[in-house]
């Protein structure tokens, strides 16, 4: 399963953005948005950006994220360690 991230553009170039998503550079190509430059904080999926975003809401992407995140190794420790 992939979810949608979300982080602050560092750079542009080319059609692409680098994006610092919780302290790791992404690149994601600028297909469907035109208007971003650095500073202002975007939603990608699969490397694409999706739309451009508050702060506020791009922190509230990455907190779901980091639940979900939590949620799955979770499940897998409880499923890893169960004998059959």
């Amino acid at each position: 399963m992939a979810l949608m991230l979300a982080g602050k553009v560092i750079e542009v170039r080319d059609g692409r953005a680098i994006v610092d998503v919780e302290g790791q550079l992404r690149e994601a190509r600028l297909d469907f948005v035109k208007d971003v430059k650095p500073g202002d904080y975007v939603k990608i999926y699969y490397g694409i950006v999706l739309e451009k975003v508050s702060r506020s809401e791009a922190e509230e992407t990455l907190a779901r994220c980091s639940y979900h995140r939590s949620r799955k190794l979770e499940l897998t420790f409880t499923v890893s360690n169960r004998r059959f």
